[in-house]
């Protein structure tokens, strides 16, 4: 028979077991919540990169079918969906009001544009979308030149560590960036759901993107400035203060496989063709009749800015090689020739195939043209011109003008195409555009040989050549 000393101590066993059993119990309840909840996280993240990773596919196949479907454009990525005024549909790109040119603009992914659905984060909160200056398509305000060697004007910072991870490098700056909400954190009131709109109404961005406040950075806010960076934040890890979720998409994204499309190599060809018979059609315009058939003078080979047509401009300073001109005023003068622009005013019936196609094209690759004229078909030259001391491509022919197309940049040449007035000025270096002696060459003498070749890691130029009688051919 038990005692009740022993009574009392199998009490005392019996509720410690309870308490154990009891604690057991909620820190097993605290790991199932916990477990469950990362989980969800999990499941959240999982869905919102997805998200993120289709919108930034439908961008950059808007940016490489853009001139297939407008001929008349570039590259170029959307504007985002930046208000609700202006007649603009919901998810609609505000092409026509877009901001002045060069500035960075944000705004929703324009997913009718993309003719995609209106695509949401975990939270249920349509993407947001940021474009630079270099690269929206803006109508009247797209940049005066955009190609595969335009720079983005965006980086991108780990708050948690205070160090950018993308755009340290100038070939590095996102181009654009796709952002996911996510859900509200404190201070952000959204309105609420709209049944009669995809997402929900109202374009103020802080009620949607965060802000850091050690950085002062704060993901609503761009600068405004044309020609500027601005900087977006993200944490990488779990952050109860930022939770915004951001996919980058860089020039090479776009460049890559706008270069390995099937039409890339014979559209360029077509390019280089159309431009070198608007260059032609200059000395068949000279006054002095078909004897005269003299061409224009070069432009310089480094310029104050690359984008607009009217810095391509000639000039007779002793070099007979530099960047193809489109106003040669200072030739006109010695030529008696009445044509103002050798490509914007190219005369469409002379020369058919300098569509507005072409005229798209040369405007957003123009700092790719340079050229080079014999002193025997100058505009100082004596007429009748003659070829006696023309140029000449790998040693042979006469040549009265050579007109070459700097390809893609070779990475095996470290050839670097950044321009002011962001970054220093690279582009006024013919070697970061030519190769072997076209690279010599620019700016050069009046006579000199030229090269031209198969495609490698180590050349890549087109040389187009112009002969005696302004007959245009390939060389």
């Amino acid at each position: 028979m038990k005692t009740s000393k022993t009574l009392r101590g199998d009490q005392r066993g019996a509720a410690l077991i309870l308490m154990m059993l009891a604690v057991i119990v909620a820190t097993s309840t605290v790991l199932l919540v916990n477990l469950n909840g990362d989980d969800l996280r999990t499941r959240q993240l999982s869905e919102t990169r997805a998200v993120l990773a289709l919108a930034r596919e439908s961008l950059v196949e808007y940016a490489l079918v853009n001139p297939d479907v407008n001929p008349t454009r570039a590259h170029s990525l959307p504007c985002p969906d930046i208000d609700e005024t202006g007649g603009f549909a919901d998810g609609e790109a505000h092409t026509s009001a877009c901001g002045a040119p060069g500035v960075t603009v944000i705004g929703r992914l324009p997913w009718r544009t993309l003719g995609i659905p209106a695509l949401k984060d975990s939270a249920s909160a349509c993407l947001w979308y940021v474009v630079s200056g270099s690269y929206k398509d803006a109508a009247a305000n797209t940049s005066a030149l955009v190609n595969s060697d335009s720079n983005g004007q965006l980086q991108l910072l780990d708050i948690e560590t205070g160090l950018i991870i993308e755009g340290n490098v100038v070939a590095d700056r996102p181009v654009a960036m796709v952002i996911a909400a996510m859900r509200p954190l404190a201070g952000q009131s959204r309105p609420g759901f709209d049944a009669s709109r995809q997402c929900t109404p109202g374009v103020n961005a802080a009620a949607y993107l965060d802000a850091d406040s050690t950085s002062g950075i704060s993901n609503a806010l761009l600068s405004g400035s044309a020609d500027s960076l601005d900087v977006l934040g993200i944490a990488p890890g779990t952050n109860s203060f930022h939770n915004d979720r951001i996919a980058t998409i860089l020039r090479s994204d776009i460049e890559r496989r706008a270069v390995a499309r099937p039409a890339r190599v014979a559209q360029i060809r077509e390019l280089g063709l159309a431009v070198a018979a608007c260059v032609a059609n200059y000395g068949n315009n000279n006054p002095g009749g078909v004897n005269d058939e003299r061409l224009p003078w070069p432009a310089m080979v480094g310029l104050s800015d690359y984008r607009p047509e009217n810095a391509y401009d000639d000039g007779n300073t002793g070099f007979y090689s530099g960047r193809l001109a489109d106003i040669v005023d200072d030739s006109n003068s010695a030529t008696g020739n009445a044509v103002a622009r050798i490509l914007s005013d190219c005369d469409a019936i002379a020369v058919p195939q300098w569509t507005a196609q072409m005229d798209a094209a040369w405007r957003n690759w123009k700092d790719h043209f340079f050229y080079a004229v014999s002193d025997a078909f100058s505009p100082a030259a004596t007429v009748p011109t003659s070829c006696g001391s023309c140029l000449t491509v790998n040693g042979s022919g006469q040549y009265a003008a050579i007109l070459i197309f700097a390809n893609s940049r070779l990475p095996v040449l470290s050839q670097v195409r950044d321009a002011p007035p962001i970054d220093v000025d690279n582009k006024a270096t013919p070697s970061n555009y030519l190769e072997g002696s076209n690279a010599v060459n620019v700016p050069g003498a009046a006579t000199a040989d030229y090269v031209s070749g198969p495609a490698s890691p180590t050349f890549n130029d087109l040389l187009f050549c112009i002969d005696d009688q302004l007959l245009v051919t390939e060389c």
